[in-house]
C-alpha cells in the first residue's frame, strides 16, 4: 500500500510539473482572456494583450529628471541630457533629444523618446508616444496615437483622431481630415481630399479628389 501511494504521489508530482513547464513557455504577457458571461476569449484578445503591454510599459517611462527648458545643439551635447523630461521650453538648435516632452518646442529637429503634447514647430518633429497638440513643420512624425493638428510637408501618425494637412499625410488608423496631394491610410473613418487618396481597408481603397468611409 505505501509503495502504490509513493507511486501515486510521484506520478503527480510529475504531471504537476509538467503543467507548469507548458505555462512557463507561454510568451510573456500572453494570457486567456475569457468573457464572464459566455466563457469565450475574444477573437484577437490574445493577440493585443503583448502589443498593450508593451504601450504600457512605454507610457510610464520618465525620465532621470525635469526640467522647463532644454536647449539642444547636438545631443549628447546638450543641456540638461537627453534622459530628462520637458516641461515647458526646448530650443532644437540644431537638435536635441528628451524623454518626455510638454510644452513648445522649436527649431530644427526635436525628438521625443516617449509622449509629446503641446505645440512643435520644428523642420523636423518625431516622437515614439502618444501625445496631444498642434504640429507645424517640414516633417510630422508620430509613432503613436495622436490627437490634434498637424501642418507641414509631409505628417505621419500610428493612430488618432486627427486633421493632417500637408503634401503627403499617412496613418495606419485614423479617425478625421486628411487635406493633401497624397493621403494614405489602412484604416479611416473620416474623409480624404487630395489627388491621391487611399484607404487599404474599405470597399473603395482608392479615389481621387475625394475619398469618404465610415
Amino acid at each position: 500500500m505505501k509503495r502504490l501511494m509513493t507511486g501515486a504521489l510521484l506520478i503527480a508530482s510529475a504531471s504537476a510539473w509538467a503543467a507548469v513547464a507548458n505555462v512557463r513557455q507561454v510568451e510573456p504577457g500572453v494570457r486567456p482572456v475569457y468573457n464572464s458571461g459566455t466563457g469565450v476569449m475574444p477573437s484577437g484578445a490574445q493577440e493585443a494583450m503583448p502589443k498593450a503591454s508593451q504601450q504600457l510599459a512605454k507610457d510610464s517611462q520618465v525620465g532621470v529628471g525635469f526640467t522647463p527648458v532644454m536647449l539642444g545643439i547636438c545631443t549628447p551635447v546638450q543641456a540638461p541630457g537627453s534622459d530628462y523630461d520637458v516641461g515647458g521650453l526646448r530650443l532644437n538648435i540644431p537638435f536635441s533629444t528628451c524623454c518626455n516632452f510638454d510644452g513648445f518646442d522649436f527649431g530644427i529637429v526635436g525628438l521625443s523618446h516617449n509622449h509629446a503634447n503641446g505645440w512643435l514647430a520644428n523642420v523636423v518633429s518625431v516622437a515614439y508616444g502618444d501625445g496631444v497638440g498642434l504640429h507645424t513643420g517640414g516633417v510630422n512624425y508620430f509613432s503613436g496615437d495622436f490627437k490634434g493638428l498637424q501642418v507641414g510637408f509631409v505628417n505621419w501618425i500610428d493612430s488618432g483622431d486627427a486633421l493632417q494637412v500637408g503634401i503627403y499625410n499617412g496613418s495606419y488608423d485614423l479617425q478625421g481630415l486628411q487635406f493633401g496631394i497624397i493621403n494614405t491610410a489602412t484604416k479611416m473613418q473620416g474623409v480624404q481630399i487630395g489627388f491621391v487618396n487611399v484607404i487599404s481597408y474599405s470597399d473603395v481603397p482608392f479615389f481621387p479628389f475625394v475619398n469618404v468611409w465610415f
